[in-house]
């Protein structure tokens, strides 16, 4: 299994390849919005949200986020919602998207584990991105080991980060029958964050 980064939209696509568990893609207003992720945190306005909403409406955003948030922050916001809602519609065929937007300041899931879902797509707005395995550097019987809090990596694997600012595509459990899920947690000791997630809905 391979992840592929890229700095185009339309290479989420390659989600499809068999061999391939992520697709991180650069984006080129991710300093800006780390700025202004950092003013929202700041302001302990958005502690945690979520929501179910149209992948194709651009306006749905705005109608969950506080309007108490400074403008130039709510429209970000909004803008990059709506358009990796929409992204993700079209990518994986569905007419709804679950989103979450929360500020951690302690992991929120601190054991590496796989979501069964078929995907999600993560976006670290501020702070430090999600770590993660590659499948093949996962020690699978320390994984299943519920009694340890060692890391289930091979002793020649590697732990990496997601990038802060890419939107990263990690297929899930229920991809398919032949692939687990990727391997992932929250990053321990750093802080606080800002993580956008998004599911689709079927």
């Amino acid at each position: 299994m391979r992840q592929v980064i890229s700095g185009q939209l339309g290479d989420f696509a390659a989600i499809y390849d068999e061999d391939v568990e992520i697709v991180s893609v650069a984006r080129p207003q991710a300093s800006a919005c780390e700025a202004l992720s950092k003013r929202l945190i700041r302001s302990r306005q958005v502690p945690q949200l979520r929501w179910v909403q149209a992948a194709d409406d651009p306006e749905a955003p705005a109608n969950e986020l506080p309007g108490t948030v400074d403008a130039d922050v709510h429209a970000a916001l909004r803008d990059q919602i709506a358009e990796a809602s929409e992204i993700l519609g079209e990518l994986m065929d569905c007419a709804r998207v679950g989103v979450r937007l929360e500020t951690l300041s302690a992991p929120v899931c601190p054991r590496f584990h796989a979501d069964y879902v078929p995907c999600r797509m993560l976006i670290t707005l501020s702070g430090v991105g999600t770590e993660w395995i590659p499948n093949s550097d996962v020690d699978w019987d320390v994984f299943a080991d519920l009694e340890t809090a060692a890391p289930p990596v091979q002793a020649n694997g590697q732990i990496r980060r997601l990038t802060t600012g890419h939107w990263s595509l990690l297929k899930g459990g229920a991809w398919h029958d032949g692939f687990g899920g990727v391997v992932h947690r929250s990053p321990h000791g750093v802080g606080e964050r800002l993580l956008l997630a998004l599911d689709p809905v079927f």
